[in-house]
């Protein structure tokens, strides 16, 4: 009786189609959607706002965000009345939104405002509310500022046309 050794050709193809399916199965679980993409990058901003609302309560001093549309950059009144980047905070720095991601719309005071205008976080802790909106492909999240300068954000549902 002959004993055979190895595999089969049939047996290395099947072990080869469960190892690749596996991995394409992490892939895909690696991979986030544009939506949950987005999701994660809003309430981060939202974060950061809230930040920068007790930052400008906790020093006395006006802090300000403004955007260019793919990235944005938070701001410091200074004693002479002027703006001037925050550079040196690791929280409150200039940062490039993730590929893809833009900021399409912002109302400040219930009045659009085109996109580098100013979110203003008074010491007083009394703001203008303000709404923006981020896109990443079809996925939409919306940022709300109320009076007190507290930032929530939601998924914009897509209008059914």
């Amino acid at each position: 009786m002959h004993r055979r050794r190895g595999f089969t050709l049939v047996e290395i193809l099947v072990a080869l189609a469960i190892v690749g399916l596996i991995l394409g199965l992490a892939v895909v679980r690696l991979n986030d959607s544009d939506a949950t993409t987005l999701s994660r990058e809003s309430e981060r901003l939202a974060l950061l706002l809230d930040s920068a609302r007790d930052a400008a309560i906790n020093s006395g001093r006006a802090t300000a965000w403004s955007s260019d549309g793919h990235g944005y950059q938070f701001w410091l009144l200074d004693d002479q009345n002027s703006w001037r980047a925050i550079g040196a905070d690791e929280t409150l720095r200039a940062r490039q939104l993730p590929e893809g991601i833009r900021v399409n719309a912002l109302t400040i005071n219930l009045r659009e405002r085109p996109i580098g205008e100013r979110i203003v976080f008074e010491p007083s802790g009394v703001n203008a509310p303000f709404r923006m909106e981020l896109q990443l492909g079809e996925a939409r999240w919306q940022l709300d500022g109320d009076a007190m300068g507290r930032v929530s954000a939601r998924a914009v549902e897509a209008a059914n046309g």
